[in-house]
C-alpha cells in the first residue's frame, strides 16, 4: 500500500512457503519496500497449487503470499553473491527468513554477522521448533505444530487425529512474527539498535491449545477429540439440514434458552444435566441429537444470530 504508516521500511524476504513470505506480505500490505530474494530458477513455493492445467508457472500460494513485493534473484550459495547481499543487508530495515539456526548461518544471515553489518536492522526468524533445543535445526510444517500442540488430537473423532485443512499454525506465526516487528522498530525509535524477533511454529501452536493443556496438566480429564461438536458448551455442532448444513454455536443461558424453545425442547431449560455451559458440555451428544432431530425437518434459511 503506497504511502501506508510503514512506507519507508526496507525489507528483504528470504522465506519460502507461508510463514516467512506471509509476515512480508503483512509489511508490504502497510507501505513497506519488500524485496522478495529468491534463487534464479525460483524458489520451490513459486509453483505450489499450479494455476494451469499444465501444472506450470507461478501458483496460487505464490500470488496469495507475494503481493506488493519486488523480486531478486540472488543464489546465496555462490561466494560471488556475498558482497551483493551485504550491501542488501546494509541497507535494510528488517530482515526475514523461515530458516533454522544452521541453514540461516550457511547463507550469511544469522544475527551475529548481520548486527555486525547493520547494528540497526531487524532480523526476524520463524522456525519449527525455535532457535534453541535440541530441534532448533530440525525443519517442520504446520502440521507439526497441529499434530505436538494437541490441536488434532482435540479435532479428531473416537481416538482418529485430525488435521486442519487450513494451514492456521503457518499463517498464525506469520501474523505475530510480523507484530513482533512492529515491536522491535518501535524499541528501535529509542535505542537506535535493531533485535532478533523469533517465532516457532511449535510455541504459536501451543498457545492455541494452552487453554485445554492446561485444564488436562490440573485435572487430568483426559479428553478425546469429538469432531465438530464443542465440549465446552451445547448445542455447538455442524446439523444436516434438508438442504444443507448449518453450524449452531451456543454460548451462555439466555442463548440456550431461545435454542430450546426454536427446537421445541423447553424443558431443557430446567434440567439440571444442563444447567451451565460446562454441564451442557458434558451432555452435549444428548443435546446435539435433540438439534438434529429438528434440522433434519426444516432448510437452512437465512443465516443468523440467536
Amino acid at each position: 500500500m503506497a504511502g501506508g504508516i510503514l512506507s519507508g521500511v526496507r525489507v528483504l524476504d528470504f522465506g519460502q512457503y507461508i510463514a516467512g513470505p506471509y509476515c512480508a506480505a503483512l509489511l508490504a500490505d502497510f507501505g513497506a519496500d519488500v524485496v522478495r530474494i529468491e534463487r534464479p530458477e525460483g524458489n520451490v513455493d513459486r509453483t505450489v497449487v499450479p494455476l494451469t492445467a499444465q501444472e506450470t508457472g507461478e501458483g496460487a500460494l505464490y500470488h496469495a503470499l507475494n503481493r506488493n513485493k519486488s523480486s531478486l534473484a540472488l543464489d546465496l550459495k555462490r561466494r560471488e553473491a556475498r558482497p551483493v547481499l551485504d550491501r542488501l543487508l546494509a541497507r535494510a530495515d528488517v530482515v526475514v527468513a523461515n530458516v533454522p539456526p544452521r541453514g540461516l548461518k550457511a547463507l550469511g544471515l544469522d544475527w551475529e554477522r548481520l548486527h555486525a553489518l547493520n547494528p540497526k536492522a531487524i532480523l526476524v526468524t520463524c522456525t519449527a521448533y525455535g532457535t534453541k533445543g535440541e530441534r532448533r535445526d530440525v525443519v517442520g510444517f504446520d502440521g507439526v505444530g497441529q499434530a505436538m500442540s494437541g490441536a488434532m488430537h482435540m479435532t479428531g473423532v473416537d481416538g482418529e487425529p485430525r488435521k486442519a485443512f487450513a494451514n492456521y499454525v503457518d499463517f498464525s506465526t506469520a501474523a505475530l512474527s510480523a507484530f513482533g516487528v512492529l515491536l522491535a522498530l518501535r524499541q528501535r525509535e529509542t535505542t537506535g539498535e535493531g533485535t532478533h524477533v523469533e517465532a516457532s511454529l511449535l510455541h504459536t501452536a501451543v498457545a492455541m491449545t494452552a487453554t485445554t493443556l492446561i485444564e488436562e496438566h490440573v485435572l487430568r480429564p483426559g479428553r478425546v477429540g469429538t469432531g465438530n461438536r464443542s465440549q465446552l458448551g451445547a448445542p455447538a455442532d455442524l446439523f444436516r439440514t434438508r438442504d444443507g448444513w448449518v453450524l449452531v454455536q451456543t454460548i451462555g443461558e439466555e442463548m440456550f434458552a431461545r435454542i430450546a424453545g426454536i427446537v421445541g425442547k423447553p424443558e431443557w431449560t430446567t434440567d439440571p444435566r444442563f444447567a451451565s455451559d460446562t454441564a451442557r458440555g458434558r451432555h452435549g451428544a444428548e443435546i446435539s441429537a435433540g438439534v438434529q432431530a429438528w434440522c433434519a425437518a426444516h432448510r437452512r434459511g437465512v443465516p443468523r444470530c440467536l
